[in-house]
């Protein structure tokens, strides 16, 4: 049975057969993942000038090269694939400027090559693998927020979300006066909301994955990422009180 199209698997598996099409989908990735890569690069010790250039450096050379080497089918999932190239991209242009100073160029850019490959090398990655929870269900969000697409829907949307984001939960009755509504219908309302949110992140997170074998990896990383904890505007629990996980695994 043929597995279903996402954007890695047209990176990984069709680049070679229709490179326009694989480069866009590579385009979208990497513009998913602009602010994690940046995150990860701050916290290496870059200042935030040089961090936003290295990785619109590191996205460029992706592009224009097709971005598939090394990327089979052993590598699995894009983030995984993107946070080595970054990282050898980052290492290769410190040793370029090094090079540049010695010769009488500019000062090199200082990286902190015992957080990028030490034993503190876990921080800048747990930071990356933050970053990129907090993009995915921005992502999410933004589909959902589409979906409601008239007044009526959008002022529902409006007093449901703070219970799908882990906020106010159990205020169906409060929330059925201000609508004008029963409670039943808002406890209807946001139980459909909560599964079409589930739909939305799997949705994302199989964007990135070569074989949707490894969707309930992510999804499992998604949940240890948020556990960092995120600004309470952004943060999710997919079922408020229950313990379930945000991903509904």
């Amino acid at each position: 049975m043929a597995l279903p199209t996402t954007r890695w698997s047209v990176v990984t598996r069709a680049a070679a057969a229709d490179p326009a099409t694989a480069r866009r989908a590579l385009g979208e990735l990497c513009e998913a993942y602009w602010a994690p890569l940046h995150a990860f690069a701050c916290r290496l010790g870059l200042d935030d000038d040089t961090a936003r250039d290295r990785v619109q450096s590191f996205c460029l050379q992706l592009l224009q090269r097709g971005g598939v080497d090394g990327a089979d089918r052993a590598v699995g999932r894009f983030r995984n694939y993107l946070l080595g190239a970054f990282r050898n991209f980052l290492r290769n242009e410190a040793r370029a400027e090094r090079s540049l100073a010695r010769g009488g160029g500019v000062a090199p850019v200082e990286l902190d090559e015992a957080a990028l490959a030490g034993p503190d090398g876990q921080q800048p990655e747990r930071l990356f693998e933050q970053r990129w929870a907090w993009a995915l269900l921005d992502r999410a969000r933004l589909r959902l927020r589409a979906d409601y697409d008239t007044p009526a829907k959008q002022r529902l949307l409006a007093r449901l979300e703070p219970a799908l984001l882990g906020q106010d939960a159990g205020r169906s009755a409060a929330v059925a006066r201000e609508l004008g509504t029963t409670e039943g219908a808002v406890r209807v309302a946001l139980h459909r909301l909560r599964q079409r949110w589930r739909e939305l992140v799997r949705e994302e997170v199989a964007q990135t994955v070569d074989d949707p074998a490894g969707i309930d990896d992510e999804l499992r990383a998604l949940r240890d990422a948020l556990a960092g904890g995120r600004p309470a505007r952004a943060k999710f629990d997919g079922n408020p009180g229950n313990g379930h996980s945000p991903t509904g695994s």
